[in-house]
């Protein structure tokens, strides 16, 4: 609690400072919140397209287009909304995923297939331009799965967002938002990763500002730890603080997204000593990504992080390093867009000298970080990515992928998505070859409101997990279709 307070009270003077320098001034919606991802909307993990979810939208989310949908719009909560007073709107969400696993964990037999239905239920009420409440009701539930069941396919009638927000962002220069919400500054470190059933939500205060070409989102956060059911808590001094900033046109057709963070947490595991076993975790993460497009059609982006600070009495010594390029042919026929990505996360050579090399991945997207088998994190990894995106007709995207894995430091482990160790060879002598994957999937928007995904991913075990887990493959198929009206009344 003490640590929560300190850095509330950091929170608060480094929002005064910015609150002096900058300029009141009406703008659009141009906070950081939300928009950090990708162009126009598109939330994509690198240069590769990445459809999460449909919050997230498909492949090139093509709501820009003016061409008609194969199918008429099917709005219930806003044909609602149309008849309530203008301070008050609702929201729905549905999805539905079938998805199966063979040989999960790289253990052989290990097999599962099964349905997910997540349903939200959102209410909006906004007496004033200046003030808004939002509240919504999330049950994410899995049928015909092995148990045991649990978070994250289980996590029924819960509470999903429960906040409040102060001025109004699209004609103000600032926006303050307090209580449960999504964030989603960088999906490579802190995101609300919309692919697991639960996603994840944090117990926040939130303040985005901007001014001309500069933004900047403060925020004191604890991610929330979901329950299988009823309304999920967040740990007391499991706490991350922020400051993330951008400037658009850095260089022409580009923005600059310089960053801070601050993780707290109350226990981890050590660098093991003749007593300690756990200790208390003060860790800084610095971080730029540089994205762009240049001459139309050649996107870009680079991103690196280091980190510093403590886990215990042993000092944090970690960085990561991404690159990527895409580049799309519009006059050619399915207007192909070829893509390439590079990245290197540190691993630990010696886990024994009481130094931390693991860089920490914290908070990230899960899903399509390193393919949509989503087996590895991004911690002692080196991973190479290759693929094609093509669009047959309109609102119509078809992927398909190549990665390489390798691990970074052959004494260090794989990991998974959520940061748990696979499985390690302290001796070094299994090798450095993780696998290979191959991964295909297309999205179809049927309206503006409902989409549709089918996708497999395929991946064959290396050298590394041969010998460690005598490295069966892994096989990822799933189905999804996805719903969302977010009422927002059209008058």
């Amino acid at each position: 609690m003490q640590q929560m307070r300190s850095g509330l009270s950091l929170f608060r003077i480094v929002l005064g400072v910015v609150a002096l320098v900058t300029s009141v001034m009406a703008q659009d919606d141009v906070t950081t919140r939300n928009g950090s991802s990708a162009y126009g909307g598109g939330f994509i993990t690198g240069p590769a397209s990445n459809p999460l979810s449909f919050l997230n939208g498909t492949a090139y989310r093509t709501f820009g287009q003016t061409s008609p949908y194969l199918l008429p719009d099917f709005r219930p909560a806003g044909e609602l909304d149309d008849h309530l007073p203008d301070w008050l709107w609702f929201g729905w969400e549905e999805r539905l995923r079938y998805e199966g696993y063979h040989d999960s964990g790289f253990k052989l037999n290990n097999n599962d297939s099964y349905l997910l239905l997540r349903s939200r239920l959102q209410v909006n009420i906004k007496p004033t331009a200046w003030f808004k409440v939002v509240g919504q009701l999330q049950d994410a539930r899995p049928f015909m799965q092995k148990p045991p069941w649990g978070p994250p396919n289980l996590n029924a009638w819960d509470l999903k967002l429960a906040y409040a927000e102060f001025g109004d962002p699209e004609k103000q220069w600032w926006d303050l938002r307090v209580g449960r919400q999504l964030i989603n500054y960088n999906n490579t470190i802190i995101a609300n990763s919309e692919w697991r059933d639960q996603a994840r939500s944090y117990d926040a205060v939130v303040a985005n500002l901007h001014h001309d070409r500069y933004r900047l989102g403060l925020f004191a956060a604890s991610v929330v730890v979901p329950m299988a059911e009823g309304v999920s808590h967040h740990q007391e001094g499991n706490n991350i603080y922020g400051a993330y900033g951008a400037i658009d046109q850095f260089v022409p057709g580009a923005v600059l997204e310089p960053f801070v963070l601050w993780r707290v947490q109350p226990s981890v595991a050590i660098e093991t000593t003749a007593k300690l076993k756990t200790g208390k975790q003060d860790e800084k993460a610095y971080g730029l990504r540089f994205k762009g497009v240049m001459v139309k059609s050649l996107d870009y982006s680079a991103e690196a992080i280091l980190e510093r600070g403590t886990d215990g009495p042993n000092n944090i010594h970690a960085w990561m390093a991404q690159a990527g390029l895409g580049y799309r042919m519009d006059k050619v026929w399915t207007k192909p867009r070829v893509f390439w990505q590079y990245d290197y996360a540190t691993g630990d050579s010696n886990p024994n000298d009481g130094t931390h090399n693991t860089f920490d991945t914290m908070y990230p997207t899960a899903h399509d970080r390193f393919g949509i088998a989503d087996q590895f994190g991004a911690q002692n990894i080196i991973a190479d990515r290759v693929g094609i995106t093509l669009e047959p007709r309109r609102r119509w995207t078809v992927t398909g992928q190549f990665l390489d894995f390798w691990l970074a430091q052959a004494r260090d482990g794989a990991y998974n998505t959520s940061g748990g160790l696979i499985v390690r060879d302290a001796t070094g002598n299994s090798g450095t070859h993780l696998g290979k994957e191959y991964d295909a999937y297309t999205w179809f928007e049927l309206n503006r409101h409902v989409n549709l995904g089918v996708g497999v991913g395929h991946l064959q075990g290396g050298e590394f997990l041969q010998k460690t887990t005598k490295g069966p493959n892994y096989n990822y198929p799933y189905f999804a279709i996805n719903f969302k009206d977010d009422g927002r009344p059209k008058r």
